[in-house]
């Protein structure tokens, strides 16, 4: 594989699992002091929205590099074993995942947030898009990492 492509791949997957890994720590943690603290549910929210609606739109740049670099490398690699064919799969399925999460999920979210304390049904709307949030990037970080698992597997020669 291309050094720069593997890097690129690299990168993109490590922000994927990583920084999710990381974001929802902090949300988490943001949560459970504001619960603490007495906050009611729609201020927490309030507080931990921008977390993920920045991170996602990291994530949507990190997806796109990983789409491109395993296209790169689908196209360049004359060697493809069937752990390679494993990898992009699961790796354009995480990719796929983190656009849904980006843009069919934190995008409408951020347009809620100026109504989400005001207006009751906004806020129902956004609860059930950040649930909906959960297992979308769960899975994509359960993914990504399975795709870092699979990196460097060379194709055994007989």
């Amino acid at each position: 594989m291309n050094k720069f492509v593997e890097t690129v791949r690299l990168l993109a997957l490590s922000i994927i699992f990583g920084g999710s890994v990381a974001i929802v720590f902090v949300v988490v943690n943001i949560a459970k002091e504001g619960h603490a603290a007495g906050l009611d549910k729609a201020t927490i929210g309030l507080a931990n929205a921008p977390l993920f609606i920045h991170f996602s739109k990291l994530a949507l740049g990190a997806a796109i590099a990983l789409i491109v670099s395993e296209v790169a490398d689908f196209f360049t690699n004359p060697e493809k074993s069937k752990c390679t064919f494993a990898r992009y799969g699961t790796s354009i399925a995480s990719a796929i995942l983190v656009l849904v999460f980006a843009l069919g999920l934190t995008a409408p979210m951020a347009a809620m947030l100026p109504q989400m304390k005001t207006d009751a049904e906004v806020g129902a709307k956004f609860d059930k898009l950040h649930h909906l949030s959960q297992p979308v990037l769960g899975t994509a970080m359960l993914l990504a990492i399975a795709s870092l698992a699979m990196s460097g597997r060379k194709k055994k020669t007989a």
